[in-house]
């Protein structure tokens, strides 16, 4: 059996961290021989640090709990979760708000021989506002015009192998190093298939990643990475 980091950002998640912990420790035991769960506190305000060092403390042998004293974000967040996951085999990311079920891990495991990467696809308009629609749409489409390439979900859970985070170095600056990181394992080769997940519904539907400045970011980044593998031809 291959081993597993399931990895977890947790901000303000005082409400479902543990919850969301208890799923996954039992999906890993049952799945995995070899694991480890690495929880990030992401600066959080409430009660969630307290409740990670709990969960520490009583699953010490497979949980590491990293703490960022102040708010840095998704992209950074999810950047260090997958360097602190990639002595694994494999690196399976799950937000502690419950929106992608840990449980997909059953699923995923037949596919890991056909594919190197595996994405959780959700139903992206449920309770989606319509500029959030749209936002999603543009992360979607956009790959396929400029790369050719079909991210399916790109800010959803995935299940990847070690070395696309290990082997792959990306230069974003923000969020769109997400679907930088994809675009680069495509077009080198990794295969990258999906599977359809029945996702919880957010209590935030905005999200962050649909903030203005998130989206000029990620726009910025598109055509930069669109420039250096199209236009100028350089290797992912």
């Amino acid at each position: 059996m291959p081993s597993f980091a399931l990895v977890m950002a947790a901000y303000n998640e005082a409400n479902k961290l543990r919850a969301v912990f208890e799923r996954s420790l039992a999906v890993l035991a049952e799945c995995a021989d070899d694991y480890e769960i690495i929880i990030l506190n992401d600066g959080s305000t409430d009660d969630t640090g307290n409740i990670a060092e709990e969960i520490r403390q009583q699953h010490a042998d497979v949980v590491r709990v990293i703490t960022h004293e102040t708010n840095q974000g998704i992209a950074a967040t999810f950047e260090e979760l997958y360097q602190a996951g990639s002595h694994q085999d494999y690196v399976f990311d799950v937000p502690a708000d419950g929106e992608f079920p840990p449980e997909a891990l059953r699923e995923i495991i037949p596919m890991l021989d056909r594919y190197d990467v595996v994405v959780c696809v959700r139903d992206r308009l449920k309770g989606y506002t319509g500029y959030r629609r749209f936002v999603s749409y543009f992360n979607r489409w956009l790959p396929r015009i400029l790369f050719g390439i079909d991210l399916y979900d790109p800010g959803s859970a995935k299940c990847r192998k070690r070395e696309v985070i290990t082997e792959i170095a990306v230069t974003s600056k923000g969020m769109y190093v997400e679907q930088e990181r994809m675009i680069r394992a495509a077009r080198r080769g990794y295969r990258i298939g999906m599977l359809q997940v029945l996702a919880a519904p957010r209590e935030d539907s905005s999200g962050a990643g649909a903030e203005l400045r998130n989206v000029c970011l990620a726009v910025c980044d598109m055509l930069v990475l669109w420039m250096r593998l199209i236009v100028l031809r350089q290797k992912p």
